[in-house]
């Protein structure tokens, strides 16, 4: 069973490592670790050899080194060569290894596994209490790193890719729902005490590995068995209805925030994983909610916003113990400052569609009442909505040509009472 490795930039010169009972594993090391023959992970000594293939006929010699670097080789005797081939039994596992011919050394690290195996025996998960964003599992078993050296003696690791796999809830848009994903996640090193991202549901956690194993065929794994989940997450929505049809309401459809004219009506709606009991929607005036202005645990809370300025809004979510937290990304609604002025003049009945309605320009009013008088203070029209507007007509008909007067009470989003009066002009031929 062997391994080959081409030295790069040196095609003609190959390293082939076998014996160990299993296929030797082969690793790439970064260009600065100066082993431009690779580094191999053996099973074992067990009728283990290296064989390199020269560039011609010429004497090829060999040397070991260890943690301390290629400057402080030794030279090896033993090897045979046979033409271009000269083939090493390894007695010696753990070291790096020199081959020179023709003024060129290549180098290489040898690992020998068996002297650090993988053992799982066994799995738990902690009991500590509070695991809301990580949770600590309990590894049974044994597994020192597999080092190697650079040429210079610089320590390196390789990494066993240990692979802990189990399942959590990952939000999705397109279904606004929270779905049963698996999660894994892959460690360089064996630890008895590992930490993962706490599930978000309930789940058993699967331990399994290495790389070398799992190369080899012979993967070991091993489970906690299922784990009940303390962790929580919370995704929130906010969706404004709009005035569509209030085209002389100004900003009454914000395209990049929420708010705008008010009043503004906009709900929000609570999604929340498995292990969530309470939640809350929280107000604030302050965008660290270092006050709160109030509270509301409805799962869909529709909430008309009223007065001029900013207000945040957070869902919040606890479980049964209210030892895990998670906080929905932040709302903010912007409300802006009232406005609200009455044209003086309109032509009712002469060109339909173009100024035939009475009609104020408003932003921010929340409260609305217009009367319209006629000269005889004869009252022919009321409006109890700043959307709403005057045809012209009284009683069914075309009023007159001529001046007219309105009343205006309203109320706009910083509370203050609003009090218009003024004339109207309507332009038109008697009929």
């Amino acid at each position: 069973m062997t391994c080959l490795f081409t030295v790069s930039g040196l095609c003609a010169q190959q390293i082939t490592v076998s014996g160990g009972g299993k296929p030797a594993y082969s690793h790439t090391p970064e260009a600065s670790t100066g082993l431009n023959g690779g580094v191999f992970v053996i099973y074992s000594l067990d009728q283990a050899t290296i064989e390199f293939s020269g560039e011609d006929e010429s004497l090829i010699s060999w040397s070991k080194f260890g943690p301390s670097g290629a400057a402080n080789a030794t030279p090896i005797a033993g090897a045979t060569q046979n033409g271009y081939l000269s083939t090493l039994s390894l007695t010696e596992g753990d070291c790096g290894y020199v081959i020179e011919q023709n003024g060129r050394s290549y180098y290489l690290w040898v690992i020998d596994y068996s002297q650090a195996p993988l053992v799982l025996n066994g799995a738990s998960v902690s009991s500590d209490a509070g695991q809301c964003e990580q949770t600590t599992l309990q590894l049974d078993g044994s597994g020192e790193r597999l080092n190697y050296y650079s040429i210079n003696g610089a320590p390196k690791v390789l990494s066993r890719e240990i692979t802990v796999s189990y399942m959590t809830l990952v939000w999705n848009d397109e279904s606004l729902s929270y779905i049963q994903t698996v999660q894994s996640e892959t460690l360089d090193n064996f630890s008895s005490t590992v930490q993962v991202p706490a599930p978000l549901c309930n789940t058993d956690f699967s331990i399994s590995g290495d790389q070398l194993l799992n190369y080899w065929g012979m993967e070991q794994t091993v489970s906690t068995g299922e784990y009940i989940t303390t962790a929580i997450g919370v995704t929130a929505k906010a969706e404004q209805t709009y005035r569509e049809e209030a085209l002389n309401e100004d900003d009454r459809h914000p395209t990049e925030y929420l708010g705008g004219s008010a009043p503004a009506e906009i709900e929000f709606q609570a999604y929340m994983t498995d292990a969530v009991t309470h939640i809350e929607w929280e107000f604030s005036d302050k965008e660290d909610f270092s006050t709160t202005i109030a509270r509301y645990n409805d799962q869909t809370l529709r909430y008309t916003f009223r007065d001029e300025g900013t207000t945040y809004v957070r869902l919040i979510g606890s479980n049964s113990t209210a030892e895990c937290q998670a906080y929905s990304e932040t709302f903010t609604i912007n409300i802006g400052e009232p406005r609200l002025e009455a044209p003086n003049a309109f032509s009712p009945g002469t060109s339909p569609g173009v100024n035939d309605e009475w009609k104020v320009a408003y932003k921010s009013i929340v409260s609305f009442k217009c009367w319209i008088f006629n000269k005889w203070g004869v009252q022919i029209c009321y409006l109890d909505s700043p959307d709403k507007g005057w045809d012209g007509r009284y009683h069914g008909k075309y009023v007159d040509p001529g001046v007219y007067y309105y009343v205006i009470e309203a109320k706009g989003s910083n509370n203050q009472k609003i009090k218009l009066k003024g004339h109207i002009n309507i332009l038109r031929s008697k009929d």
